[in-house]
């Protein structure tokens, strides 16, 4: 059963005070500490007038109430973002007058799916999730400012998703009876509020690339295990996070201080609370060393946790732990892991993450700000992204322009690639330099001839075995949650028609390359413990952008090498000379320039792997991403590697070319990319 509307008098730019609240000198977050806040009642409706100038006036009502001055500019924002992106006007002030204030916990549904759509919210504070019949995953998070089953409310029918709060939120409720009661007064709302939805729900359409990932509002910050955190970890996190934006962090003291006579559930509290995440980008909860009130109140505000662990996992989850995982899903988890200086890659991840299963790991080194200042775009979803699309022997231009943007001082947060480009950024992963990765394309390619040893064609064409070695050699046993940066590979598992997109995120990396690069019929499949067979993750999704949209977002670098140019064909295909009639032909060199000209295997591979990867098709979210397409640079060719050193640095002089040709026209797309230089 859904919780009946409870009001509240103090949340920015939603609640209102009573006429027995007025005689007290309103609260907000910037009155000074130790101020006692009003304790009025409030209405079960918010009553807003505005005048041509945006003046706020008493509007006469059953309840006499009225919204605070205040909090009018937050109130504003909220219902600006929801219908215009532009600030309220008095027309849909007037509409969200009528709505009620509805406080739901964490893992409280809203509305059910195929239930009647009689009213639409708007999110004040908190965050939903939308889930449909069928989907394994939510198909979209909706968080403050937000509107939920606008759509469905104007259409008629049954909603066709369910809204389930993952943390405490406030909403307002706007019933049918209230809105048609100000469409009667003033009936150009209608049409109005239509209009807005219409270009809500085109540009929602036109956002299908959209990130599935949402910024945070909140984050509560817990220690995992048993063994404490270092002092000098809060230190730097607190000095980075507040240099980085508009940071607010609060502890237990922080609210004893502010509010010393008054319960955690107070509702002078909770509207405090909430009024601070429209005046900050990012509010920083900090829980106390035991599971306490303040602590379990904490973990009910964040829109994600951010769960801290240093050294060895050891003993377990802590008490604090087990009420945080029980409340939010790993959609909404963050583990860090806090090293004294930063290393290619550590060990005992996997450890911390068997019993904490997580969307999204990090490590953070306490030798400088650097981790931090990636963690904070992550969590604010700026985090900067490079996606390597696959291409054999055209791989090494991905090191060649990594190196460009590296000299200009970008930091990638996050890598993720396929194919020959999964190879390359493995290496980033583990922060190699841009001449280790060519030295190491020269031991696997070159060295140790990985691609030049052929065999019986009974498993494949080429033997694996060298590769194999040379692959296991060059990245150290090093596991993927383990390398520094955070990182993905594709791969396609061929046996899951229509789902066939294999992410791997944890494992060992010499093994997510491998797979990555099982070329189908060159090399053998590569198989997991669980069973599955894998093959090239080009053959699904060569440029793997979607994948990236779903572990973060914000900015990206999508590189690849396009569609192997074609002409219509002349051959005749009964031309084309069975092996009897092949072979004697091959041996004379007069009749072999007589044969048709048909591409080879490997050709013909190479546009298969090439089919699913379209740049048109790409979702591709403007401004925030940047495409780059290298030409084909001399000496380089699908499956030959042995001008590696050449395509690497003929894609970094292309790279530094294409980038002062951007910088000159001060293309969008690579602005956010340029601000994470120090």
């Amino acid at each position: 059963m859904l919780p009946s509307p409870i009001q509240l008098d103090g949340v920015a730019g939603q609640l209102q005070m009573s006429r027995k609240a007025r005689s007290n000198p309103p609260f907000t977050p910037h009155s000074p500490r130790g101020c006692v806040p009003h304790k009025g009642t409030v209405s079960a409706k918010i009553s807003l007038h505005t005048s041509h100038k945006g003046m706020l006036h008493k509007e006469s009502m059953s309840a006499k109430t009225r919204l605070r001055s205040d909090a009018l500019p937050a109130y504003n924002r909220v219902i600006g973002a929801a219908f215009t992106g532009k600030g309220a006007s008095v027309k849909h002030v007037e509409i969200w007058s009528q709505a009620k204030v509805r406080h739901l916990l964490s893992g409280e549904t809203l509305v059910l799916q195929n239930t009647p759509a009689d009213a639409v919210f708007l999110v004040v504070s908190g965050r939903f999730e939308i889930r449909a019949e069928g989907r394994a995953l939510p198909v979209a998070e909706i968080g403050a400012g937000e509107p939920i089953g606008e759509i469905a409310f104007f259409a008629g029918g049954l909603r066709t998703a369910t809204a389930i709060a993952v943390r405490d939120s406030v909403v307002l409720e706007l019933d049918r009876a209230s809105f048609e009661e100000v469409a009667r007064r003033t009936p150009a709302i209608y049409n109005q509020l239509l209009a807005s939805l219409a270009q809500r729900l085109a540009d929602t359409t036109a956002r299908v690339a959209r990130s599935s990932v949402a910024p945070a509002r909140t984050i509560t910050v817990i220690p995992a295990g048993h063994d404490g955190i270092p002092p000098e970890f809060f230190h730097c996190f607190r000095a980075v996070f507040a240099g980085c934006g508009k940071c607010h962090f609060l502890t237990c003291a922080d609210l004893k201080e502010r509010f010393p006579r008054l319960k955690l559930n107070d509702p002078t509290i909770v509207n405090w609370l909430n009024a601070l995440e429209s005046e900050y980008e990012l509010v920083v909860y900090l829980t106390d060393e035991k599971p306490t009130d303040w602590t379990r109140k904490a973990i009910r505000q964040a829109d994600q946790l951010v769960l801290l662990a240093y050294g060895p996992a050891t003993g377990g989850l802590n008490a604090a732990e087990e009420i945080a995982l029980a409340v939010h899903p790993a959609s909404h988890r963050r583990l860090v892991r806090i090293h004294d200086s930063r290393v290619p890659f550590t060990t005992g991840t996997a450890e911390w993450l068997r019993e904490r299963d997580v969307a999204m790991h990090h490590h953070v080194s306490l030798e400088d700000d650097q981790d931090f200042k990636s963690l904070y775009r992550f969590l604010t979803g700026h985090a900067v992204g490079f996606v390597a699309g696959g291409g054999g022997g055209f791989g090494p231009a991905h090191a060649g322009i990594f190196k460009a943007f590296q000299e200009l001082g970008v930091k990638f947060d996050i890598l993720g690639g396929a194919s020959a480009g999964a190879a390359v950024l493995a290496g980033f992963a583990m922060l190699l330099t841009p001449a280790e990765i060519d030295f190491g394309l020269e031991d696997i390619f070159v060295t140790s001839r990985g691609f030049k040893h052929r065999t019986i064609p009974r498993y494949s064409l080429l033997d694996h075995v060298g590769f194999d070695r040379a692959l296991q050699r060059q990245f150290r046993g090093a596991q993927i949650e383990d390398v520094w940066l955070p990182y993905f590979a594709v791969a396609t598992e061929v046996d899951r028609a229509g789902q066939g997109l294999y992410l791997m995120r944890r494992g060992p990396l010499w093994k997510a390359v491998r797979a990555s690069c099982s070329i189908p019929a060159l090399l053998p499949p590569m198989f997991t413990d669980d069973g599955r067979m894998l093959v090239d993750g080009g053959v699904v999704d060569n440029i793997p952008l979607a994948p990236m949209k779903t572990l973060k977002s914000g900015p990206n670098l999508v590189v690849h090498f396009g569609t192997p140019s074609t002409q219509p064909y002349t051959i005749k295909y009964e031309s084309i000379p069975g092996r009897w009639q092949l072979l004697p032909r091959l041996l004379n060199p007069f009749a072999r320039k007589k044969l048709p000209n048909v591409p080879g295997p490997v050709s013909i591979l190479r546009r298969c792997l090439c089919v699913h990867q379209n740049p048109d098709l790409l979702p591709i979210e403007s401004p925030l991403d940047l495409v780059l397409a290298p030409p084909p640079f001399p000496g380089s060719s699908f499956i030959d590697f042995d001008r590696h050193s050449d395509v690497f640095e003929a894609g970094y002089k292309w790279c530094m070319a294409q980038l002062d040709k951007l910088a000159a026209e001060h293309n969008p797309a690579l602005e956010p990319i340029l601000a994470t230089r120090n």
